[in-house]
């Protein structure tokens, strides 16, 4: 069944018409203007305005008081059934966007290192907004109509189109190694097993191999199977892992891994992506979240991150 499109060249405005109702319902100028935050002089403006528009009279004056007409009374009990049907469908709307909730596509990384240590803080701020965080990867596509929040990592100055990108941090990215790994002797970076990176996408990790100063063709690699178990892998010593410094940090600072001292001059943003224009409240909260907890993550561009860099040969922090 197709609805008849509205006339609308012939339907009076919506402001005289929701001036009318509530007229109508408030039985006067004064409470009307209250409950829409006008002026008593503005809604009998927009009522004359209305009658005009329809040729009849709607309100007269009877005492110190109005009345509707007999027409005013037929088209305030058509218009309190149309409002009730539109207050009607927008409740129910909001209340099926609670009930769905947020839907999050997000990275391996960024959901174990940023989400989930501060998930229950979210839960204790927003006990009744539902969310749910699909670490789908990095590569996969930005689907809009599945999630209404993707976070990706990208370069700077990423471009996705028909979106919004919103920044969330920088990182830089690094190599690393389980201490174990460099202790067995290796002179060279090109004499280590690397692991292979399944998650960075655009070629970053072959050109993160060639600023190393090796030839990603040469190179025996270990394949993890999943970008989900790159860094497990690395610190049982499989491999060399290059990797955002962010996903890294915790370890190196508790000594299962270390950064190389090697300068890739790579950094790399991670974006929260929505559609354009107008998000729920719900979304809303979630991106003001996610912003501010992934604010301790980044560091000063050109600065350098925190993480304490190891000479590949000497096993030495510099």
């Amino acid at each position: 069944y197709q609805m008849p499109d509205p006339d609308w060249r012939h339907l009076p405005p919506l402001t005289t018409l929701r001036a009318f109702e509530a007229t109508a319902r408030f039985q006067g100028y004064s409470a009307a203007a209250r409950s829409l935050n006008v002026t008593p002089a503005a809604i009998a403006q927009q009522v004359r305005k209305l009658e005009k528009d329809l040729g009849v009279d709607l309100v007269r004056r009877e005492g110190r008081g109005l009345v509707l007409t007999e027409d005013g009374q037929d088209l305030a009990k058509t218009l309190e059934d149309a409002f009730d049907q539109i207050a009607k469908g927008v409740r129910q709307l909001k209340r099926r966007d609670a009930k769905r909730g947020v839907r999050v596509s997000t990275t391996d990384y960024f959901v174990n290192v940023v989400v989930l240590p501060q998930l229950g803080a979210f839960w204790q701020r927003y006990p009744d907004l539902q969310v749910s965080f699909s670490p789908d990867g990095n590569t996969q596509a930005v689907d809009f109509d599945r999630y209404d929040i993707v976070v990706r990592g990208a370069e700077q100055g990423a471009v996705w189109e028909g979106c919004e990108a919103i920044p969330l941090f920088e990182t830089e990215i690094v190599i690393c190694a389980a201490p174990s790994l460099l202790q067995r002797g290796a002179k060279d970076l090109c004499d280590f097993p690397w692991i292979r990176d399944r998650g960075m996408g655009g070629g970053a990790f072959d050109t993160a191999i060639r600023r190393a100063g090796c030839d990603p063709d040469t190179l025996t690699y270990v394949d993890a199977g999943s970008s989900k178990f790159e860094l497990d892998a690395a610190l049982m010593g499989y491999g060399l892992h290059v990797s955002p410094e962010m996903s890294v940090r915790k370890d190196v600072q508790n000594g299962r891994l270390v950064v190389l001292d090697v300068s890739l001059d790579m950094e790399g943003v991670y974006y929260a992506l929505v559609r354009k224009g107008p998000v729920s409240t719900h979304v809303q909260c979630l991106l003001d979240w996610l912003i501010e907890v992934s604010m301790p993550f980044s560091y000063p561009p050109g600065l350098g991150s925190s993480s304490p860099r190891v000479d590949r040969q000497s096993g030495t922090r510099v």
